[in-house]
C-alpha cells in the first residue's frame, strides 16, 4: 500500500497506549499513520447545514475599534 502524503510504502503496525491497541498502517519513509477512524474522518465532507447561514469570522464589534481609538499626531 502507498502512503498518500509522500507515495512511501505503507507497513502495519500495533501501537499500544494507555492499555488499547490501535491496529494502523505507518509510512516508513514519512511516519505518517492511518487507521480507520482517520480515513472515516478524511472522507467526511463537510458542508454547510441547509437553512443556516454561515456566520462571519470576525464579528460586528471588529468594524468599530478603529472608530474609538486615539490617534496621536506627530510633533
Amino acid at each position: 500500500m502507498q502512503c498518500a502524503r509522500c507515495a512511501g510504502m505503507n507497513v502495519p503496525e500495533v501501537i499500544v497506549e494507555g492499555g488499547a491497541k490501535l491496529f494502523v498502517m505507518r509510512c516508513v519513509h514519512c511516519g505518517d499513520v492511518i487507521n480507520h477512524v482517520i480515513l472515516m474522518n478524511r472522507r467526511g465532507q463537510r458542508s454547510v447545514r441547509p437553512g443556516r447561514p454561515r456566520t462571519s469570522t470576525y464579528g460586528r464589534h471588529r468594524s468599530t475599534w478603529n472608530r474609538s481609538a486615539v490617534l496621536i499626531e506627530e510633533s
